[in-house]
């Protein structure tokens, strides 16, 4: 893997915005009421970025994105029901679309009518394109990165098998799973500076979050929700990703809507977004070039 440069150290090594707990109205949870927690920062009238973390993730990893993109924009980050101070859903078995219309909700809490970007990770990705999908009015452009083509089509014996898999690999905590998790997201290689900011991200994952999130990914078939989604998509996908290899993911995704603009980072895995901060900003921006 490549040197971390200058400028994506500076990203990595920058402060967090502190966390905030909003009160959201919500039908999907249990008594009709309940917080989200994000972190938000950058001029309250900019334009605005909202930003999905994956599976095993928070805002937090976030990071690069509220220090290199805040100066122009208002960047704003959730933790998803179920992670840090997020109250869950209400339901065991949440669909994709009850994320979606969660995000729907805390964006009318926040006043903000309309979104420039929309950037969804992995799992994050799946919540980023039900909304795009359901929602064409509230997003100008969405970013995907390590977009996952979830497990909707999976049924019978391989749909139990899967599912049970994924419900045990959230419920270890001790420092050899931490370690089992960095070396599934990231190249052998990876910097230090990136494996430790990683290490740290599923501490916001609950007993509660987890489950949840995981029978979620077997709501929805995501190349079934990409082709009618009307705003333009950029797709970013690392080429050394074991955890959602581009020709499973990425690449059904573009088939079924060949207009995604495709950016592939040949010397990253699964956290574009801390391995090679910079160049994720910029595309998320719409700075870098349209191909690469």
């Amino acid at each position: 893997m490549a040197n971390l440069s200058s400028a994506d150290l500076a990203l990595l090594e920058a402060d967090l915005p502190p966390p905030v707990r909003l009160e959201v109205d919500f039908e999907r949870y249990a008594t009709g009421r309940g917080y989200v927690e994000l972190r938000a920062t950058g001029p309250a009238h900019a334009p605005v970025i909202v930003c999905l973390h994956g599976i095993g993730s928070s805002s937090a990893g976030y990071r690069a994105q509220f220090a290199g993109l805040s100066h122009r924009f208002r960047v704003i980050a959730w933790n998803a029901p179920g992670f840090g101070a997020s109250t869950p859903l209400a339901m065991a078995e949440p669909h994709a679309d009850d994320y979606a219309e969660l995000l729907l909700s805390l964006l009318d809490r926040l006043q903000c009518t309309r979104m420039a970007i929309l950037v969804g990770s992995s799992w994050g990705s799946v919540i980023a394109m039900a909304f795009a999908a359901r929602h064409p009015e509230r997003l100008e452009r969405l970013v995907l990165s390590a977009p996952n083509t979830a497990r909707g089509r999976l049924t019978g014996k391989a749909r139990d098998d899967a599912l049970a898999r994924m419900l045990e690999s959230g419920s270890k905590r001790d420092e050899a799973s931490r370690d089992a998790v960095v070396a599934r997201l990231l190249p052998p290689d990876a910097p230090l500076q990136v494996r430790e900011r990683v290490a740290v991200l599923r501490d916001a994952v609950t007993a509660d979050g987890w489950p949840q999130a995981v029978r979620m990914l077997f709501s929805v078939h995501t190349p079934s929700v990409v082709g009618g989604i009307q705003c333009p998509i950029d797709m970013l996908a690392g080429a050394r990703d074991t955890l959602a290899p581009i020709d499973q993911h990425a690449l059904p995704l573009c088939a079924a809507a060949p207009w995604i603009r495709l950016h592939v980072f040949e010397d990253c895995a699964h956290m574009l977004k801390l391995e090679a901060p910079t160049r994720f900003n910029s595309i998320v921006t719409g700075t870098a070039p349209v191909a690469d």
